[in-house]
C-alpha cells in the first residue's frame, strides 16, 4: 500500500520534472530510433556489459544481505524471525537516510574517486557484517547489517547519474534500463540461490561472504572501465574543432 502511494507521488514528480536540455535537444531534432534495443546491442555492447556490471554491487549485495541473510541467521544461528526481519527492516531504514548522501558525493567530488569511497568501505563491512550476525546478538546484528548497507546504498544513489552520462541521448532510457534489469535478473536474482548452494556446499559462511565480495570487485571494475569511456567521449564530442573527414563521418 505504501509503495503504491509512492508511485503516484513519483508520477507526479516525473510529470513536472522538465527535460533535460540534451533530451530536448534530441526531442526537437526528432533524433530517435524505431528500435533502440537493436541498437544497443548492436552498436553499445560494451558500455551496456560494463554496465550490468557496475550495477551488481548495487542490486546483488541487497539480495545476500536480506534474502539469504534472514534464511541463515534464523535456520542455521537460531534467530527468531520476527528479531531477524527487525534487523533487516532498521537496516533499511538506514538505507533511506544515508543513500541520497551518494548522490551529493557524486556530485561534489571526483567520480571516480567518489566510487571508490563508496565500494572500497564495502569489502570490510560486509564480512564485518556476517562475523557480527554470528555472535547470535541482535545488537550486533542491527550493527553490522546498517555498518553493511551504507556503503552499497550510497552507491547505488550515484548510480543512475553515471549510466546517464556512458549512453547517447537517444538510447539513454534503453541503455540503463537494460543494464538495470539484466543485471537484476543475472546476478540479484540468482544470489540467494547461489549464496545457499555455497553454504551447503562447504558448511561455511566465507565462501558467500567470498561470492560478496566478488560482486563488489566486479562493479569496481565496471564502473571504473566505464567512466574511463565516458570521459573520452566527452572529450571527443568537446574537441571544438573536428576535421573535415570526421565531421563528414558523422
Amino acid at each position: 500500500m505504501a509503495s503504491a502511494a509512492l508511485v503516484i507521488v513519483a508520477l507526479y514528480i516525473r510529470l513536472r520534472i522538465e527535460e533535460t536540455p540534451e533530451m530536448q535537444v534530441a526531442a526537437a531534432s526528432q533524433e530517435k530510433k524505431r528500435v533502440p534495443l537493436a541498437e544497443v546491442f548492436r552498436f553499445h555492447k560494451l558500455p551496456m556489459v560494463l554496465g550490468v556490471g557496475a550495477v551488481v554491487a548495487g542490486v546483488a549485495i541487497t539480495y545476500v544481505k536480506t534474502t539469504f541473510a534472514l534464511s541463515w541467521a534464523t535456520t542455521d544461528l537460531g534467530f527468531d524471525r520476527g528479531d531477524f526481519l527487525l534487523v533487516i527492516t532498521i537496516a533499511l531504514v538506514a538505507q533511506v537516510i544515508v543513500q541520497p548522501f551518494g548522490a551529493i558525493l557524486a556530485t561534489r567530488i571526483d567520480v571516480r574517486r567518489a566510487v571508490l569511497w563508496m565500494l572500497i568501505p564495502e569489502l570490510v563491512v560486509l564480512p564485518l557484517m556476517f562475523v557480527l550476525i554470528q555472535t547470535g546478538s541482535l545488537t550486533w546484528a542491527i550493527i553490522g547489517m546498517v555498518l553493511a548497507t551504507a556503503p552499497h546504498a550510497m552507491y547505488y544513489a550515484a548510480l543512475a547519474g553515471i549510466l546517464a552520462q556512458v549512453f547517447p541521448t537517444h538510447i539513454r532510457y534503453t541503455g540503463i534500463s537494460l543494464s538495470y534489469q539484466l543485471s537484476t535478473a543475472l546476478f540479484a536474482g540468482t544470489a540467494p540461490m547461489v549464496s545457499q548452494f555455497l553454504l551447503s556446499r562447504t558448511g561455511s559462511i566465507w565462501p558467500v561472504v567470498g561470492l560478496g565480495l566478488g560482486y563488489v570487485l566486479l562493479s569496481m571494475i565496471c564502473m571504473t572501465a566505464l567512466l574511463r569511456r565516458s570521459a573520452t567521449r566527452s572529450d571527443t564530442e568537446a574537441d571544438p574543432a573536428p576535421s573535415r573527414t570526421s565531421a563528414v563521418a558523422h
